[in-house]
């Protein structure tokens, strides 16, 4: 019992990542997080009497920025822990949906 703790805690606090994997894993990343915001970017530019969500159109540049920051930050640097790397990503997953949801939940300004 104690070593397969012991097993899972090592697994967990690894540092050794493939590069490949590390690669394919952070050019996924990019490719899903870019597709949220230009997905809404199109959007906003093809779609009449939502001009009033500029302030948003905005702050999904600045949202795609820092996501592009966190993911880079995940390919350079080969010491964050296994366990630490998984969340990261997971929250980076989640918050684009939630940010998706948010974006295309929005109505028309013409009201």
């Amino acid at each position: 019992m104690t070593e397969k703790l012991t097993e899972a805690k090592e697994k967990l606090l690894s540092t050794e990542y493939p590069r490949w994997r590390n690669l394919l894993s952070c050019a996924i990343l990019v490719l899903l997080t870019t597709g949220m915001v230009s997905g809404w970017w199109y959007a906003y530019y093809t779609t009449s009497d939502i001009e009033c969500h500029k302030g948003i159109l905005f702050f999904s540049a600045v949202w795609l920025a820092v996501q592009w920051v966190v993911i880079g930050y995940l390919y350079r640097y080969q010491n964050i822990p296994a366990f630490a790397r998984g969340a990261i990503k997971l929250l980076i997953l989640l918050g684009n949906v939630w940010f998706g949801l948010f974006i295309f939940s929005l109505q028309s300004c013409a009201q």
